[in-house]
């Protein structure tokens, strides 16, 4: 099954969904289509604002627009341990000491929320998600979803999903991906 935003009340926003929107030029639309229930982590802030200051300058849209909504939300002590020990355990030679900090406590948070649904590219992540039984969908996905909706027109969306999906895969995949979101509005209401 299709996991959609729509019908969630919150969509935990890993850092990648949002670099893939603001390299695609969608940042704006993105945070128009999510509103309020777009939210992040205090690690995605931290990565955000790292990445705002040096490569991704686009980021700084995010600051201008005042979203996500609210503050960034903190993992509760006793997930802390965990996470680190999750960041340990997948860490790379060379890697800086924040790698994987943000996808790490989206999936370990989501649970935690609700209805909430978690919006991220990084295979660790998803992997996370995966054993926790929490909905994810891709930034590929997301622009599918916001074709569907109308809130794209295809060519926006297939921008987004470009940026968001390896080489090789192109404009049957994109087609695919639309149709299963709609699919999936209708299974959502």
């Amino acid at each position: 099954m299709t996991v959609v935003t729509k019908g969630a009340d919150i969509a935990l926003l890993d850092t990648s969904v949002i670099v893939n929107f603001a390299d695609a030029g969608a940042l704006i639309q993105l945070a128009s289509y999510l509103g309020p229930k777009g939210t992040i982590t205090l690690d995605v802030e931290r990565e955000l604002n790292r990445l705002m200051g040096t490569s991704r300058p686009r980021l700084v849209t995010l600051t201008r627009l005042g979203w996500p909504p609210g503050e960034p939300l903190g993992l509760p002590p006793d997930l802390l341990a965990d996470a680190e020990d999750i960041r340990r355990l997948h860490a790379k030679p060379g890697e800086h000491e924040a790698a994987n900090r943000g996808e790490i406590s989206v999936a370990l948070l989501a649970p935690r929320l609700g209805n909430a649904v978690v919006v991220m590219d990084d295979g660790l992540g998803k992997q996370l998600c995966r054993h926790r039984g929490v909905p994810r969908l891709s930034s590929a996905q997301l622009s599918a979803e916001m074709v569907a909706d109308g809130t794209f027109d295809d060519a926006t969306g297939f921008e987004v999903f470009d940026v968001a999906t390896p080489s090789g895969i192109g404009q049957a995949e994109f087609k695919q991906a639309v149709g299963d979101a709609r699919t999936a509005f209708g299974q959502t209401g």
